[in-house]
């Protein structure tokens, strides 16, 4: 299985690649190095653990329809989980999937967050997915605030969530020109590169 080795902005060494079958165990441990209200965001309730339909849910998928790739710290032997990131085509409209993320609490506002997005994007263009659609609950600020100042079109509000449509554009610069989207297109840029080195399905 190809491998990109990344640097987050402090210089941690972090590794991506596609989620596996055998991830499932490293996932319900990052879910236990998360905080209760990091997990109420991320799954709109409260959770304990990752029930075997989940986990099943979440790691066997096929890499088209339903894309998921996942972060390891490239530090630690058992090359600890940081953070996942899916997105899942809808039925009713083949151009836009739904899509989520979640990092756990030592690694947030680091980067990884931007890095996971990043490569759902490259995996969304060369799918042909024109939108990725970001569903949070209305209370996530933290959510709500970066997908606003990545560019995305919203919110629409329904029932206590948000929705968020960020547009998949095939060539980066034209991403919004606020900073953040800049940063974005920047991480863009580099993980293209690198996945043309890995000869991984590189956008097309």
């Amino acid at each position: 299985m190809s491998v990109l080795r990344i640097a987050l902005e402090d210089s941690t060494p972090v590794l991506l690649r596609p989620v596996a079958p055998e991830d499932r165990e490293r996932l319900q441990k990052g879910l236990a190095l998360m905080s209760p209200d990091s997990r109420y965001l991320r799954f709109f309730g409260p959770i304990g653990r990752l029930s075997k339909e989940q986990l099943g849910y979440f790691t066997e998928v096929d890499q088209q329809n339903h894309v998921a790739w996942v972060a390891l710290d490239a530090s630690s032997p058992e090359l600890r989980g940081l953070g996942i990131a899916r997105f899942i085509r809808l039925q009713e409209d083949a151009a836009i999937a739904e899509t989520a993320l979640a990092v756990i609490d030592a690694f947030q506002r680091r980067g990884l967050g931007t890095a996971l997005l990043a490569i759902l994007y490259l995996m969304a263009q060369a799918r042909g997915i024109r939108v990725l659609r970001a569903v949070a609950l209305a209370e996530n600020r933290v959510i709500t605030q970066w997908f606003h100042r990545l560019g995305a079109v919203g919110p629409r509000y329904r029932q206590g969530v948000v929705e968020f449509d960020l547009p998949v554009h095939a060539d980066p610069a034209l991403q919004s020109r606020t900073p953040t989207a800049q940063h974005f297109a920047t991480m863009l840029k580099r993980l293209e590169a690198e996945l043309e080195l890995a000869h991984l399905h590189p956008p097309v």
